[in-house]
């Protein structure tokens, strides 16, 4: 399907960001993780991913501020995905303002979410 892609899955909360690793690994995708937005956006700089997988709300630094800083960032940079418990319509105008191809609330269906990585991945 999406033979290695290479996958960053940054949540701080680490029962979630290990099922998005496993589910993720099963799909035949290379993935690490990160617990926060500070270790993501390092992690990026040096690093090539074709798609992050981003909390919303983190310790350290946000998945917000992660987008802000991307900005900066002299490479091309991968497609992020915004996962987050946040319901506000402002916020996912900002994250995609700001270059996230997709905001997701949690929980979500990981079956949905696989398609919508693959629709992102494909655009």
């Amino acid at each position: 399907m999406a033979t290695h892609m290479k996958m960053l899955c940054v949540d701080d909360n680490p029962d979630l960001r290990n099922s998005l690793a496993q589910q993720f690994l099963q799909e035949d995708f290379d993935v690490e993780t990160a617990n926060d937005g500070k270790m993501a956006l390092e992690m990026i700089t040096k690093n090539h991913y074709d798609i992050v997988l981003l909390d919303l709300k983190m310790p350290v630094m946000d998945g917000i501020t992660v987008l802000r800083e991307l900005k900066n960032v002299d490479k091309k940079n991968p497609h992020i995905i915004m996962l987050t418990g946040v319901d506000d319509v402002a916020t996912a105008i900002e994250c995609v303002k700001l270059g996230a191809k997709d905001y997701i609330q949690k929980p979500y269906d990981p079956q949905d979410l696989l398609h919508i990585v693959i629709k992102v991945l494909g655009s």
